[in-house]
């Protein structure tokens, strides 16, 4: 159960019994990017299926599509489970102000301002600047923007040896994929 509020009062940002009282920027950024590239490896299956051709896409557009569209997957996936596989791994709940999983109407508007406001929608150099000014504000003001204006409460649990094992083999491998793509290809 959600105890009590880390970082300032009202933040939104909360902890359950026995986890640390402060806000959690670098979790929820990895559990961000494991959402996305198990969303994208989830995409390029089914395109390499459905229609192989759309494959040829610039990278460049296939990402910024796929962070788009993942808009209304994250929001059907707070709205019905209150968390994402990524949040599930790094024990991270998404909940409405009285402690319920969001409305699919909430949990999008939540997901359109992170698309836009956390992720810059994906532009290069954009994202970068949005990202370092959502990260600078969480750790000023205990919680994002689209947090507070939504009225949403992010809990985190302690997250353990084993699962912060898995987060991080799965951030390895997608970055040495990455890179054996580029050299092979």
């Amino acid at each position: 159960m959600v105890e009590e509020s880390s970082g300032k009062a009202g933040s939104g940002e909360k902890e359950r019994e026995g986890s640390e009282k402060r806000s959690r920027p670098w979790v929820r950024f990895v559990a961000r990017f494991i959402d996305y590239n198990l969303f994208a490896i989830v995409v390029a299956l089914v395109l390499l299926v459905v229609a192989p051709r759309l494959l040829i896409i610039p990278e460049f557009f296939l990402g910024m599509l796929i962070i788009f569209i993942w808009v209304f997957v994250e929001a059907g996936l707070l709205s019905t489970w209150g968390t994402t596989p990524g949040k599930w791994l790094l024990k991270t709940t998404v909940r409405d102000g009285a402690g319920n999983k969001p409305a699919f109407s909430k949990a999008f508007t939540r997901g359109a301002s992170v698309w836009l406001r956390g992720m810059g929608m994906g532009l290069p150099i954009i994202s970068l600047i949005t990202l370092a000014v959502a990260h600078k504000k969480l750790l000023r003001d205990g919680i994002t923007v689209w947090d507070r204006e939504g009225g949403f409460v992010v809990s985190h649990d302690k997250i353990g040896v084993v699962r912060t094992a898995v987060a991080l083999l799965f951030m390895v491998a997608i970055i040495l994929a990455l890179i054996y793509n580029r050299l092979a290809g």
